[in-house]
């Protein structure tokens, strides 16, 4: 027989178990297959979301063919098959994989694709900003560790992209809660969660509302020489804001405060 006529032969095999039809009942893939035969059915099954199926697939190959080349792309397949399937447990499990992938093959082409896989574990379990950001925090350690060891891969491209979201996520979070402690006029808890916006996340987007009530609170704390600093800050750097406003009126008030004291 051609080679043609033997990969003919195989995708219908293949085609008829994926159907469900012929075989023995309950039958995963055609007896006597092939590691690569193995590793197209299991990602077959993958992309149909028939996730306990893969999983069967692919540890079949690893189990009957270790020494295969397809055996690391098939812990590869387990991995991401408890992924896609995307609840608390499944991240978990998957995160396991993913490193344990990168023990037994530190050296693989797809390393760096399973070092980002594992920050992705923590960061679709990333919460919004007013709830526990532990998972925030562990993204952005894995992310980095893609950025650190695999620099010029496209995973790292993308760990940098996700690492920016998980610090806007975080800073956003430390505002949440310094928006409370501002508004019960409780100045110092205010003051720490802003100080620590601006000190490890100057690129923050809100920074115009975290310069002003920063401001405000080292005022009130009564070091108004540097929120003085932090007002006029959000007046030069963010002029159309409301913040901007809301500095002017409040230096503004302070002054003439300053100036009847002063009398």
């Amino acid at each position: 027989m051609s080679r043609s006529g033997i990969g003919l032969g195989l995708f219908m095999a293949i085609s008829i178990v994926l159907a469900g039809c012929g075989g023995k009942k309950g039958q995963l893939f055609p007896e006597k297959s092939t590691a690569p035969q193995l590793y197209k059915i299991g990602k077959e099954y993958l992309k149909k979301k028939k996730y306990d199926e893969a999983r069967k697939v692919f540890s079949t190959l690893i189990r009957v063919y270790p020494k295969s080349k397809y055996a690391a792309r098939a812990k590869l397949g387990i991995a991401d098959s408890y992924f896609k399937k995307g609840d608390i447990a499944s991240l978990t499990l998957a995160y396991n994989e993913y490193r344990e992938f990168i023990s037994l093959y530190p050296y693989h082409p797809k390393a760096a694709y399973a070092q980002f896989m594992m920050g992705m574990c923590y960061f679709k379990q990333m919460h919004k900003p007013g709830r526990d950001q532990t998972n925030t925090l562990l993204a952005i350690q894995e992310f980095k560790k893609v950025v650190d060891k695999y620099p010029e891969t496209k995973e790292a491209q993308e760990a940098r992209a996700k690492i920016e979201r998980c610090r806007q996520n975080y800073a956003a979070h430390l505002l949440h809660i310094a928006r409370f402690y501002f508004h019960i006029k409780k100045w110092l808890g205010a003051s720490w969660r802003l100080e620590e916006i601006v000190r490890n996340y100057p690129d923050f987007r809100g920074m115009a509302e975290v310069y002003y009530k920063y401001g405000v609170s080292l005022y009130n704390l009564g070091k108004r020489g540097e929120g003085k600093a932090y007002l006029s800050k959000v007046i030069t750097d963010y002029p159309r804001t409301k913040w901007a406003k809301k500095a002017r009126k409040f230096l503004e008030k302070e002054a003439k405060h300053e100036g009847r004291t002063s009398k």
